[in-house]
């Protein structure tokens, strides 16, 4: 169910101007599941679960800056989702954590100078609810949160290019 719920955020989110990030993002929740099928009785299976649920975080992350900057988030949203998007070519937990923390001052930075009204607020929620995720049930209430938002999100009219 949530994958597909999944997609969709993916296929809503990412319009012509971002369809680049398409094969990256639409196989992570696929890749997940896939780990808990193939998981055996052992650390190696848990490090996989783990670093594949880490990957999806930083998909549905991707996604919510996003919508954020679609709604006319400033330079930082940007800066986050870049680091993110440099987090998820990761090949462990540790070096997404490494990535992360080597620029956390970005998350403070986002929350600081960011102008917030309503939609953003959402959003920034969201956001918060993605770090703070910590199993596979969450990140699907959260996925589903997240396609109800994108959906009613209303954006600027002058450019016709984003979002239907």
């Amino acid at each position: 169910m949530s994958a597909s719920h999944y997609q969709q955020l993916v296929d809503l989110v990412l319009t012509q101007d971002h369809a680049s990030l398409q094969p990256q993002l639409s196989p992570l929740y696929q890749d997940l599941n896939q780990a808990f099928k193939d998981a055996r009785p052992g650390r190696k299976s848990q490090e996989e679960i783990s670093y594949r649920f880490e990957r999806l975080r930083l998909g549905i992350g991707i996604l919510l800056m996003q919508l954020l900057m679609d709604l006319g988030g400033d330079e930082d949203s940007q800066e986050v989702r870049d680091l993110l998007q440099q987090a998820l070519a990761a090949g462990n937990v540790a070096e997404i954590d490494k990535t992360i923390q080597q620029k956390s001052h970005l998350f403070e930075d986002l929350y600081t100078d960011l102008y917030v009204n309503t939609e953003a607020e959402a959003v920034l929620a969201l956001f918060e609810a993605t770090l703070h995720a910590s199993s596979k049930e969450e990140a699907d209430e959260i996925i589903v949160e997240a396609l109800d938002l994108a959906q009613d999100l209303e954006f600027d009219q002058e450019d016709p290019d984003t979002h239907a």
